[in-house]
C-alpha cells in the first residue's frame, strides 16, 4: 500500500504540480480594429473614436475635442503637419497622397493612439 501512495505522489510531482516548470497559456492580443471609412474623429474620454479610419489619398481628416481638455495629434511619420494642444473645437490634418498606414497619438494621454490607412 505504502509503494503505491508513494507511486502516486512522484507521479503528481513529475506532471508540474504547481510548480514553475509548466507553459503559461495567455490569450494573444486582440487584433486591431477594422478601419472606418470616415474623416472626422472625436477625442473624448481620452479616446479617439474611430480609433482607426481608412480615407482617399490627400484626403483632410478633422479631430474635434470634445473633452474640454488638452489634447494633441502627432504622427509617426514626421512629413504629416501635427496638430499643437487644443482644449476644444476641431483641427484638420492634410494626409499625404501616398498609400500606407499612418499612426499618431496623444502625448499627453497614454494609450491614446489611432491610425489613419490612405488607399
Amino acid at each position: 500500500m505504502r509503494f503505491r501512495l508513494m507511486l502516486a505522489l512522484v507521479a503528481v510531482a513529475a506532471c508540474g504540480g504547481g510548480g514553475g516548470g509548466g507553459t503559461d497559456i495567455t490569450s494573444p492580443p486582440p487584433p486591431p480594429p477594422d478601419p472606418v471609412a470616415t474623416t472626422s474623429v472625436s477625442l473624448q474620454n481620452s479616446l479617439f473614436t474611430p480609433p482607426a479610419i481608412v480615407v482617399a489619398p490627400a484626403a483632410t481628416v478633422t479631430f474635434t475635442n470634445n473633452d474640454g481638455i488638452d489634447h494633441d495629434v502627432v504622427f509617426a511619420n514626421q512629413a504629416i503637419t501635427p496638430v499643437g494642444v487644443w482644449t476644444s473645437g476641431a483641427r484638420t490634418v492634410a494626409m499625404p497622397a501616398a498609400r500606407g498606414t499612418y499612426s499618431y497619438t496623444c502625448t499627453r494621454h497614454a494609450g491614446m493612439n489611432g491610425t489613419v490607412k490612405v488607399e
